[in-house]
């Protein structure tokens, strides 16, 4: 490439002497007649040749360089902060979303995502509290909000699967040092697991689906871990959300016994949470027996915890908030995705049936094998870019044109279209003459032919314009084997008898 390159520059090089040479020469020869009348004249002439010619380097230089030049690459600004990163992906997810048609499926997800944009612009803290039932949730969520919230009375709201309380706390409580305005936690109660029967399994599965919700999951226990515990509090660290184990009821057990506890759960738990992450709390202690053998209320024990909460609300709340809402901006944006893809394979699939019957239209009237040759590549070559259209990609004329060859050589090459004819050949003799099925054969086996392409093109589509490993062939001979089912076999020659005949 570089001789190439050192080759061509020795030919300018060489080129532009010999035009300078013969410029030179045609100048002076120029200016010795006109100065034989006129050496003003010559003069006026000489100079005003030079500027253009000036003029015409310059704009030669110019655009040489523009064409040289080594091209920069196009610097794409990329968000810095997890809040920024966040936003773009709910801005996204929103645009999806609004491609739906669905009114029904488009209103629900733009509810939620306008929810998340609310929550990543007010900061709302969200902790959920999760666990088995009877270990002392809802005790640990009443004594939180007593510690938290103080003489501030929290805004209680429900849910499909508890309660929800919201909080305003003010900065000086979380330790912030900003000096920012009061700050929103939201607090939510779900049920606990292995609740019996087809109701408590669903409003288990309606906790973890909050619990994936969470800035920060408080997994509450009361003794050492089982395993109906450890698999959803691995699954969801898995997930990557931040949480913390709280060993709830620990006044029930000896100084040393509450240690051992304490130490199996940070062994059980090392690989999935730091040592300070497992807490030792009482929620609801016992009552107390007093001196006049009367029973007292015990304070919560709760104060380890809620230091914790608020070390990590402040240091981490804001990274944690943002990286939990490009979790469920995600999640919005695969739902949407599987509905667009739904939406658009059965426009595409109208459009691979209006072709179809087009196609085999023309050849059931003139089965010819020129016209059986235009007629499929012209179909084809324009299903193609009615197709792309649905999926958002422009195919020209000419891209169309050689997809539609591509594919028309592979069937060839696969001996689809004989396959077809025989097998169609006896569908069709089955449910008309002899004579008039053979007539047919031709512009239904098109139709079939069409039908088989247009759905290769939809999975080239939908895999962003992509063959796959396989390649083309791998694609077609796909669709022709799920094509090849008796019911639809059956079906499409219904269908075909009834628009041909």
């Amino acid at each position: 490439m570089r001789r190439s390159y050192s080759l061509l520059a020795a030919i300018a090089v060489l080129v532009g002497i010999v035009l300078l040479l013969t410029t030179v020469g045609s100048l002076a020869q120029l200016y010795s007649t006109v100065a034989v009348v006129s050496p003003l004249l010559a003069r006026l002439i000489l100079g005003v040749v030079l500027l253009a010619l000036l003029v015409a380097l310059g704009v030669l230089a110019r655009y040489g360089w523009l064409f040289l030049r080594p091209k920069r690459r196009r610097e794409i600004t990329l968000p810095k902060t997890p809040d920024a990163v966040a936003a773009v992906s709910l801005q996204a997810a929103r645009q999806q979303v609004e491609q739906i048609e669905d009114e029904i499926s488009r209103q629900a997800l733009a509810a939620r995502s306008d929810q998340l944009s609310q929550r990543l612009s007010q900061q709302t803290f969200q902790i959920v509290v999760f666990g088995l039932g009877s270990t002392g949730k809802t005790a640990l969520v009443n004594a939180l909000i007593g510690e938290i919230a103080g003489e501030v009375a929290a805004t209680i709201g429900t849910t499909a699967t508890g309660a929800s309380y919201r909080i305003a706390v003010s900065a000086e409580t979380i330790g912030d040092k900003r000096g920012d305005t009061n700050r929103e936690l939201l607090i939510l109660d779900t049920p606990g697991l292995l609740e019996l029967g087809s109701i408590g399994e669903a409003r288990a599965n309606e906790a973890k689906m909050l619990a994936a919700q969470a800035d920060l999951l408080l997994f509450v226990v009361d003794n050492d871990l089982h395993r109906a515990e450890y698999e959803p509090l691995q699954m969801l660290m898995a997930m990557g959300k931040r949480s913390l184990l709280v060993f709830n009821k620990c006044d029930r057990y000896l100084p040393a016994e509450k240690e051992q506890i304490l130490q199996r759960l940070r062994e059980r738990t090392s690989g999935l949470l730091r040592g300070e992450d497992v807490v030792a709390i009482a929620a609801l202690p016992s009552p107390v027996l007093l001196d006049d053998d009367s029973w007292a209320q015990a304070e919560p024990d709760i104060a380890a915890l809620v230091s914790r909460i608020l070390a990590i609300w402040n240091e981490e709340s804001k990274d944690l908030i943002a990286n939990n809402l490009l979790l469920q901006s995600q999640k919005i944006s695969e739902e949407a995705k599987v509905l667009l893809n739904t939406q658009r394979q059965q426009q595409a699939e109208k459009i691979i049936e209006r072709y179809q019957w087009v196609g085999a239209g023309v050849l059931a009237a003139t089965p010819l094998p020129v016209v059986d040759m235009l007629a499929t590549a012209a179909v084809n070559a324009q299903m193609v870019i009615e197709i792309g259209k649905i999926y958002g990609v422009t195919v020209s004329i000419e891209e169309s044109k050689a997809l539609a060859l591509s594919l028309a050589k592979t069937m060839a090459g696969l001996s689809l279209t004989k396959g077809a004819m025989k097998m169609l050949a006896v569908g069709l003799q089955a449910n008309l003459a002899t004579a008039v099925a053979s007539k047919l054969l031709q512009g239904v086996s098109a139709a079939y032919l069409t039908q088989i392409a247009g759905k290769s093109f939809v999975t080239y589509f939908q895999a962003n314009q992509d063959w796959g490993d396989g390649g083309v062939q791998a694609v077609v001979e796909q669709q022709y084997r799920l094509n090849r089912k008796d019911e639809f076999v059956k079906q499409f020659l219904s269908n075909a008898v009834e628009r041909l005949t």
